[in-house]
This record gives structure tokens, C-alpha cells and sequence, in this order.
């Protein structure tokens, strides 16, 4: 995995399980959520008594969406939330149904990654006074005061939003679509009513910068300088289109929303303010041709996340990698022919290592 090749950082190896690990139900997110909770705690070890009480609150929320939560048929440990809503069970037997059956697998499987080893260990399981449990690990500790911890735990919900709707509408074809005048992502999924009549229903994701900000590390695509997904901070990031589009620097033939598919999910990147409308942003120009191999490298981290942004790009771009290169340097050229200016934009400086 190139996403963790030069960069062995807690937060990487962090994010790399929840962005890439394998995920045939939602079990690991809820498990990361807890832990983004406990790092705050004042121990080290936990009880799985403990360590239910964040755990399922983080599933029953989801599960009252009415998304599924697994990739397979009803669970045991997911139906006693479903039988708690009904009255038929007690808070107290769910509980129960959690701490014995709701970490089968999910302990075991949480730190393990697609063809590579993960460089951090953030818990351990472990029996304390003949008592199961896991015990907290200083990487996680550690990634509680760094300045990306925040951002995490949005990006984890981004991530579940998208996997939850994969599962429930079965459907590997819908692509993820976006809107501008919203920030957000979302799909549209055809309706055949009993007059065989086709429709289209509107399912809303999650805010674009959730699931984006992960697979650029948190930081601003142009300049690596730090950013946030969260509203109404100074360094909080703007989404930005690579290739632009609507522009005074283009011909009278100017590329409209939907030519080109420059809307699409492979042309959002995250970007500072000041490289995207500073005293020297990017405005409307299109940036350096170089840049177009960071943009590649990005799209194939959607790639390598399954339901639904990987089959989303494949949808938008190509197939194979050789394709998706091939389709988007298409666009960028034919964005270039049309553009009344020569200039290309790049950034002012770099605020440290690319992703």
C-alpha cells in the first residue's frame, strides 16, 4: 500500500484501517469511534463491559438509520438493538448480547490491512484480574494530542456513511454524485414503479470533505499545509475543483458542470483557503500538468476503499490504472486547448511532505 510506503505517522496508520481495511460490516468503525472516545480516558486498560457501553452506542445509532450494518445476512448482536427499539429487550440485555458476541472478530481483525503490515499497534487484547479486555496503547494516547485527532472522527463517520448505503442498496453501479450548492455527496438510485414507470430517488451520503479528507492525510492537496474539515475554523478546508470549470479564463467554449464529468468525485480535492481564493490561489486556472500525478495517486486510494468510491472512479475514469491516467490527462489537455491562457498555477510554497 503506497498510502503507507513513506509515511509511517500515527495518524496514517490510523486512518489506513478504517479507509482501507477490509470491511464486510461496519463493526470496525463503531470499534474506531470508541477508541477516538477512550483516548480521552485516564486508563489504560478496559473492561469489554467498558468498552460495550461506547461500542453500541455508536451502532445503535447507525442501526436506528435503518442502513445495514453488515454485508451478509441479520447477526444475532445487531437484531437485539433491532428487539430493543421493539420494547421486546432491555438496555441491559443488549449490553449483555455485546460484551459477548459483539467483539468476535472486530478485536482481532481491527489493526490488519490489505498486503501490508500496519506500522502502529493502538490496543491490545489482553485478561486483567481474569477479566477480558483490551489495554490502550501510548499510539493512541498520542494520537489524542495531535492537531488531526478531531478530523479523524469525522472522517470515520464520512467512511461509514458511504459503506452502511453500499450494503443497503446492493447495487455496485450507483455512482457517487455530487453537489456543489451543498458540499455534499450523494446517489441517485432509479425507481420502477407497479406501471413499469422509471423514477429517480435522491439518497444523501455524507458532506464531501468526511470521506475526502482521509486520503489526503488532512492536509491541503496544493501546499500540504494542515487543514480541518470542521465549519467555521481558520484553516477549515474549501473544495475545490482540479480541473475547473466556469471561468473567465476560458474561450467562449466554456466547460459547463457537466461536460467532461468535472463534477465528478475523481476531480474534488481539499484545499487551503489561500491556495484555492488567497492573494495568490488557484482561482479558476488550471494548475501545473505535474500536479496531475498527485491527483492520480489520490484517486487511486478511492481505488483501493471498496463501497462505493471505488467503484465510483471506476465508473468515472477507466478500469484499470493505465485507464484512469489516460482519462484524465485527456482532460486536462483538452481543458488546456480550451483555455484562453497560457498560465498554469502552482503553489507558493509547501508546508511539508506530499501524501
Amino acid at each position: 500500500m503506497n498510502y503507507l510506503e513513506n509515511d509511517h505517522s500515527l495518524e496514517s496508520g490510523f486512518r489506513s484501517i478504517y479507509l482501507f481495511g477490509r470491511n464486510t460490516s461496519t463493526y470496525k468503525f463503531a470499534l474506531a469511534k470508541t477508541l477516538h472516545e477512550l483516548s480521552k480516558a485516564n486508563k489504560t486498560f478496559i473492561t469489554l463491559e467498558e468498552l460495550s457501553t461506547y461500542y453500541a452506542k455508536y451502532l445503535y445509532e447507525h442501526t436506528k438509520t435503518g442502513k445495514k450494518q453488515i454485508n451478509m445476512s441479520k447477526s444475532l448482536f445487531l437484531n437485539s438493538f433491532e428487539l430493543y427499539d421493539k420494547g421486546n429487550i432491555s438496555w441491559e440485555q443488549v449490553m449483555n448480547m455485546t460484551t459477548s458476541k459483539g467483539f468476535k472478530d472486530v478485536l482481532d481483525a481491527f489493526h490488519r490491512l490489505p498486503n501490508v503490515e500496519n506500522p502502529h499497534i493502538y490496543f491490545e487484547k489482553v485478561i486483567h484480574n481474569k477479566q477480558k479486555g483490551i489495554v490502550l496503547t501510548d499510539n493512541l494516547f498520542l494520537l489524542n494530542e495531535g492537531n488531526q485527532w478531531e478530523n479523524i472522527q469525522e472522517e470515520i463517520e464520512g467512511r461509514w456513511n458511504l459503506v452502511e448505503t453500499a450494503f443497503t442498496q446492493k447495487n455496485p453501479k450507483l455512482e457517487v454524485n455530487y453537489d456543489e450548492e451543498l458540499q455534499r455527496l450523494f446517489l441517485v438510485k432509479p425507481i420502477t414503479n407497479q406501471n413499469f414507470m422509471t423514477s429517480h430517488m435522491r439518497i444523501d451520503l455524507t458532506s464531501a470533505r468526511k470521506p475526502l479528507n482521509g486520503y489526503q492525510k488532512g492536509k491541503c492537496f496544493y501546499c500540504f499545509r494542515p487543514i480541518s474539515i470542521l465549519s467555521g475554523l481558520e484553516n477549515t478546508s474549501d473544495i475545490d475543483h482540479f480541473i475547473p470549470f466556469n471561468t473567465q479564463a476560458y474561450s467562449s467554449i466554456v466547460l459547463g458542470k457537466d461536460d467532461l464529468g468535472l463534477n465528478g468525485v475523481w476531480n474534488l480535492v481539499l484545499s487551503c483557503k489561500e491556495c484555492n481564493r488567497g492573494s495568490s490561489g488557484k482561482f479558476a486556472h488550471l494548475p501545473q500538468k505535474e500536479l496531475l500525478h498527485r491527483l492520480m495517486t489520490r484517486n487511486e486510494y478511492l481505488i483501493l476503499s471498496n463501497h462505493p468510491l471505488k467503484e465510483t472512479l471506476i465508473m468515472q475514469t477507466g478500469k484499470t490504472k493505465q485507464e484512469r491516467a489516460k482519462f484524465i490527462e485527456r482532460l486536462y489537455n483538452l481543458s488546456a486547448q480550451r483555455s484562453n491562457s497560457t498560465y498554469r498555477w502552482q503553489p507558493r510554497e509547501l508546508f511539508g511532505d506530499s501524501f
